[in-house]
C-alpha cells in the first residue's frame, strides 16, 4: 500500500486538541476540499426541485408517466401517511449528505483531539451508505418498468449526480478516518502472540462461525433466486432477482449501476465475512490482525444490503402508486441475510475485542500503534 506521510505533530498534540488541517500534508487538504467541494455540488443539483432521477414514459399506466425524483418519493409517503418512512428519507438523503460534509470539514478545521475526531469520523462513516437508500429506490422502480413494451423509463443525470455525491462524500470521510486512526497516541503493547484468535473464544467463536456460514448461504440465496414477480394487468409479469437484475443493468448500458449493485450488495458482505474468518483462524502477530480488523471496519462501511432491504419495504410501502409486487422467496432470504450478516458481524466484533483485551490488557491495542513503530504513516 501507498505510503502517505503524515507531519511530525508535538507529543501534546496527541492528547490535547489539535486542527488536523496543520498535521496534513497540503496535497491531502487540497484532495480532500476538492471531493467535498464536488460532493456538495453533485448533491445540491440532485436535489434540486425539477431534476428528476428517473422519467417513466408510458400510455398503459398514464398515472405513473413523469419525472420521479426523492421529493416525489416524500410527498408520495406523506399522503398515504408512511411518516416513519418519511422521516427515514428527509433525514437520510436530504438532511444527511449535507450535514455530513459539514462535521468532516469541522472534523479538519476545528481543534479537538484525536480521539473524539476518530469517534466521529467513525460514526459518520456507519451511517453515511444510508443515504444511498432513495438510489436504490430508483433502480427498484427501473427494473420493474424495464422490459415492457408499453413502457419506457430512462435515467436522468440527477441518479448519477446523487450517486456520486454520496460516494465522494463516504471517500473522504473514510480517507480522514484512516488518517486519524494514524495519529492516534502511541502505547506500549505487551509481548506479541502469534495465534489464532479462535483459540481464545471457546463457543463464542463457533458461534460467530456458524452464523457467518449460514450468513454466506442466505446471501447466495437472496443473490440468485427471484425477489418478486410484476403483478400489474396491463404489464409483462416479468420475474426479477438480484442476479437477473444486476445482468439486465450490465447489458442495458447502465454499467455504473450494475456495479455499484453488485459491490456494495454481495462482494462487499461476502468480503466482511472473509475478513472476519481470517481474524479469527489465522496465526496473524499484532499488526496484521490490527490491519485486518480495520479492514473488516471500512469495507463494512460500504455493505448496503441492510439498505437494500430497506429499499425494498419502502418500494412495498408505495407500490399501489406504482406497480404492485408479488413478493417471492428470494426477498425473504434478503430480508433473513441481512438479520444474520449484522448478527454475525456485530457478535463477532464483540467477542473478538473482548478476546484482545483480554490477551493484550488494553482496548487501545486494536486500533492504535505499538510503540515503537518502525516507519510512521506505512502502518494500516
Amino acid at each position: 500500500m501507498a505510503q502517505i506521510e503524515v507531519q511530525e505533530v508535538p507529543s501534546s498534540a496527541h492528547t490535547g486538541r489539535c486542527r488536523f488541517s496543520s498535521i496534513l500534508p497540503v496535497w491531502i487538504i487540497v484532495l480532500i476540499g476538492l471531493m467535498l467541494l464536488l460532493s456538495a455540488t453533485l448533491n445540491v443539483i440532485a436535489l434540486f426541485p425539477g431534476v428528476p432521477f428517473l422519467e417513466i414514459d408510458t400510455v398503459v399506466l398514464p398515472s405513473l408517466a413523469g419525472p420521479y425524483s426523492i421529493l416525489m418519493v416524500i410527498q408520495l409517503l406523506w399522503m398515504h401517511g408512511l411518516y416513519p418512512l418519511v422521516i427515514l428519507v428527509v433525514g437520510f438523503s436530504v438532511i444527511f449528505p449535507p450535514v455530513k460534509l459539514a462535521l468532516v470539514t469541522v472534523s479538519m478545521v476545528k481543534p479537538m483531539t484525536m480521539a473524539r475526531r476518530e469517534r466521529l469520523l467513525g460514526t459518520l462513516g456507519h451511517l453515511g451508505r444510508w443515504s444511498l437508500l432513495d438510489v436504490f429506490v430508483s433502480l427498484l422502480i427501473l427494473l420493474v418498468l424495464s422490459r415492457q413494451g408499453f413502457v419506457g423509463v430512462g435515467v436522468h443525470y440527477g441518479l448519477y449526480c446523487f450517486l456520486l455525491a454520496i460516494i465522494l462524500n463516504m471517500s473522504a470521510g473514510t480517507i480522514l478516518h484512516e488518517l486519524c486512526r494514524r495519529r492516534m497516541p502511541e502505547v506500549i503493547q505487551p509481548p506479541d502472540h502469534v495465534r489464532p484468535l479462535i483459540t481464545f473464544l471457546g463457543w463464542q467463536g463457533l458461534v460467530v462461525t456458524m452464523l457467518s456460514l449460514v450468513a454466506i448461504i442466505m446471501i447466495y440465496r437472496a443473490f440468485s433466486q427471484p425477489l418478486f414477480q410484476i403483478n400489474q394487468f396491463g404489464l409483462v409479469s416479468n420475474v426479477w432477482s438480484l442476479r437477473g437484475g444486476i445482468e439486465f443493468l450490465f447489458t442495458d448500458d447502465l454499467r455504473l449501476f450494475a456495479a455499484i449493485m453488485l459491490i456494495f450488495l454481495v462482494i462487499a458482505p461476502l468480503l466482511v465475512i472473509f475478513l472476519l474468518m481470517v481474524s479469527l483462524y489465522m496465526p496473524l502477530p499484532r499488526r496484521w490482525r490490527r490491519r485486518c480488523y480495520l479492514s473488516t471496519r471500512y469495507v463494512s462501511e460500504w455493505s448496503m444490503i441492510d439498505v437494500f432491504a430497506l429499499a425494498m419495504v419502502l418500494y412495498l410501502s408505495e407500490q399501489s402508486n406504482f406497480v404492485p409486487l408479488l413478493i417471492d422467496k428470494g426477498t425473504w432470504f434478503l430480508f433473513g441475510s441481512v438479520v444474520v450478516f449484522s448478527g454475525a458481524t456485530l457478535w463477532a466484533e464483540l467477542v473478538m475485542r473482548r478476546a484482545i483485551i483480554s490477551r493484550e490488557g488494553t482496548e487501545k491495542s486494536i486500533f492504535q500503534k505499538p510503540l515503537p513503530a518502525p516507519h510512521r504513516g506505512d502502518d494500516v
